[in-house]
């Protein structure tokens, strides 16, 4: 899955970068057209008269979730036998493992687990059908959020499985839920006990940790045109708030250290009174000693009372442009999403539901009592920047602010060496 605590080294993304755009080897059946752009486009009809045997390729199955989707659809679908293939523990091994299978056309996989951030590259290659006639009847059932991480030119590449967002960690002891990032980061100024924890380690986890800050204060990477965006006064500002938080105590310096398990560790130990984390540390912090001393909220809003606005995460499914069952594709991917089996996995396997009435079931809010304010979040959160180069942009932006928070660069040096970093990768593609 796209790990539950987020975390991304992206050193193997980057090194793959875009490669030459494939062409789409599936043949078109019944209920499948190819599109202008030259990708086959499924149509929902196809789940009707799917047959056969289906493969789904993703992630090493830690939490069981696969197993039990495989389980629970060849035990609806009698004619139907859905297997799972792991394709590695973490993300770079995933998307190798993808990658090597587009360039050789294999047919192995039908239904691809996808990160967030590779609909762009994937379907820039080639390696993707266009699923936008399966999600035309799915958009009204799915947070917009969720969907929008799988739009890339004018259409969908996918459909979301679950979803995930930054949640704002607080313990009831010894702090009030802040309305502002300007009042969460005063306790710890005013008191090196109550500092704040996030992500700050210099990978992907720095790059959402600084995206949920620029993008709460209006600011943004590329622009609706696609166009650099980052070299901008929000950017500056965001980045010389981090960097003073830093230097007054609102954030220990090991955060510099951080990635999410250890954000969790340090304030389950009480090394601060807040916590910026994924929602899989909540079932984690009520099994340790400040058990009852913490709640959620949604992160808060730049410079005035209300929501700020997060990052999406989670796991997503494409349909491989090489598949030999594009029917059984479609099936089971409609069982993943669909009502019933969105609330089994919240609670059975603790994951955020894609559809917005998997919030409203009385089993979802007794395993996740946070889910009112997950879903709030999941709502108001955006996109990390579709672009096939995305890898390449996110270590322009990790690498620099990392020097900012480390005193070595300066915010207004860092937004220009982003800007020019980032324009350098899109030129690339």
């Amino acid at each position: 899955m796209t790990s539950t605590r987020e975390r991304r080294t992206f050193r193997v993304l980057a090194a793959i970068g875009v490669v030459t755009a494939l062409t789409a080897g599936a043949t078109a059946c019944s209920g499948s057209e190819e599109t202008s752009a030259g990708a086959t486009q499924l149509d929902p009809s196809l789940a009707k008269s799917a047959k056969g045997d289906v493969t789904v390729c993703g992630p090493t199955d830690a939490s069981g979730v696969w197993k039990a989707t495989m389980e629970a659809f060849n035990k609806a679908h009698s004619t139907m036998k859905a297997r799972y293939v792991e394709l590695g523990s973490s993300a770079d091994d995933q998307l190798q493992q993808i990658n090597q299978r587009m360039q050789t056309k294999s047919t192995q996989c039908d239904v691809l687990r996808l990160d967030v951030v590779w609909t762009a590259q994937l379907a820039a290659q080639g390696g993707l059908a266009d699923m936008s006639k399966v999600m035309e009847p799915k958009l009204d059932q799915l947070i917009p959020s969720t969907a929008s991480t799988l739009r890339y030119k004018d259409t969908y590449w996918g459909v979301p499985f679950y979803s995930n967002a930054g949640l704002l960690y607080y313990r009831t002891d010894e702090a009030k839920a802040p309305r502002t990032w300007q009042e969460l980061y005063s306790y710890g100024e005013k008191d090196a006990g109550k500092g704040f924890l996030y992500q700050a380690a210099q990978s992907e986890s720095l790059t959402v940790s600084f995206l949920e800050l620029l993008y709460s204060a209006g600011g943004e990477v590329l622009d609706k045109d696609g166009k650099v965006a980052i070299d901008a006064p929000k950017t500056v500002d965001v980045l010389k708030f981090m960097r003073d938080g830093m230097d007054k105590g609102a954030s220990p310096k090991s955060v510099l250290t951080y990635d999410e398990d250890a954000t969790r560790l340090a304030f389950e130990s009480g090394a601060g009174a807040t916590m910026r984390n994924y929602p899989y540390a909540y079932a984690a912090g009520q099994k340790s000693g400040i058990a009852g001393k913490f709640a959620v909220t949604p992160l808060p809003g730049w410079n005035k009372p209300g929501a700020g606005i997060g990052v999406l995460g989670g796991s997503n499914l494409g349909v491989s442009a090489f598949s030999k069952n594009e029917a059984g594709a479609v099936a089971i991917i409609d069982f993943m999403t669909s009502e019933k089996w969105q609330e089994s996995i919240a609670v059975n396997n603790a994951l955020a539901p894609v559809t917005e009435a998997a919030y409203r079931s009385a089993r979802v809010q007794k395993a996740m009592p946070f889910s009112r304010e997950l879903l709030q979040a999941l709502k108001s959160a955006k996109s990390r920047p579709v672009s096939p180069v995305y890898p390449q942009m996110s270590q322009a932006i990790y690498e620099a602010v990392g020097k900012v928070l480390s005193g070595s660069l300066s915010p207004e040096d860092a937004a220009s060496t982003m800007a020019k970093e980032i324009d350098a990768a899109t030129r690339t593609f």
